[in-house]
């Protein structure tokens, strides 16, 4: 691994039982633990404060240790032969990567992480955890569920490339990030640069551009800066092809 990742090593980082003991209500790979098992986690698990840009791990590591994210944000992406970064997924606050890793008979991470912003991130030995699921069939089954809706995300998203205008790619993303509360409006605050949400939306910077400048002349959204404010869902789902608006049901 490259010498900027994180530290796993520092005892005197360990987490406490104590200290996350909502563990299960963070995520659903954790939902189904015991307590005892949500201990034993916690005192394997470290918590880390990296920079902006500061990398994990790169594509091909070996795979130890997979990630909480508890605060800020971080890439997972790939890179062409020239160097040219693709920015897979974005994961924020709540979000677990590398988690299906560790059930492959080679752990190997099959992509790079960096982090977008400043972040903190808890991580937990693979071993641990999968000797915790041989003794929890019901854990077992929260985690495959999970494994099944990422995968049905991926191919959603693989549909959207192919399939999607950028304008309608765009829209769903929005929609996608409106907090659940939400009616019909709400303000998005992006932390990813314009470039970067054009990687992750497989499209070029100035094509970002115009398909924003489209859905604020359709009085869908108001761009000040990082802050998106979406003035009516329904305008937003005018701008969603067919394909967008198929959703995850099995």
């Amino acid at each position: 691994m490259a010498n900027n990742e994180i530290s796993t090593t520092d005892p005197d980082r360990a987490v406490t039982p104590h200290s996350l003991s909502v563990l299960p209500r963070l995520h659903r790979i954790f939902a189904g633990l015991t307590q005892d098992q949500v201990e034993r986690l916690l005192r394997s698990g470290r918590i880390e404060s990296v920079n902006a840009g500061q990398l994990l791990y790169s594509r091909g590591d070996a795979s130890r240790r997979f990630f909480l994210i508890l605060e800020g944000q971080v890439h997972l992406s790939l890179h062409t032969a020239l160097g040219a970064e693709k920015i897979i997924d974005i994961q924020g606050p709540g979000d677990v990567f590398a988690e299906a890793v560790a059930f492959m008979e080679r752990p190997v991470y099959q992509m790079t992480a960096t982090a977008a912003t400043a972040a903190r991130v808890m991580s937990f030995p693979n071993q641990v955890y999968i000797e915790i699921l041989r003794n929890n069939a019901a854990a077992c089954l929260l985690v495959l569920q999970h494994v099944s809706s990422r995968l049905h995300d991926r191919i959603r998203d693989i549909g959207g490339i192919v399939l999607e205008s950028a304008t309608s790619r765009l829209a769903r993303m929005l929609e996608d990030r409106m907090p659940a509360e939400a009616i019909d409006s709400a303000t998005i605050h992006l932390k990813e640069s314009r470039q970067e949400l054009a990687s992750w939306l497989a499209i070029k910077p100035e094509t970002l551009s115009r398909a924003l400048r489209t859905l604020a002349d359709g009085r869908a959204i108001i761009v000040k800066g990082k802050a998106i404010e979406v003035l009516s869902r329904a305008r937003l789902h005018e701008y969603l092809d067919d394909v967008a608006s198929v959703r995850s049901h099995g």
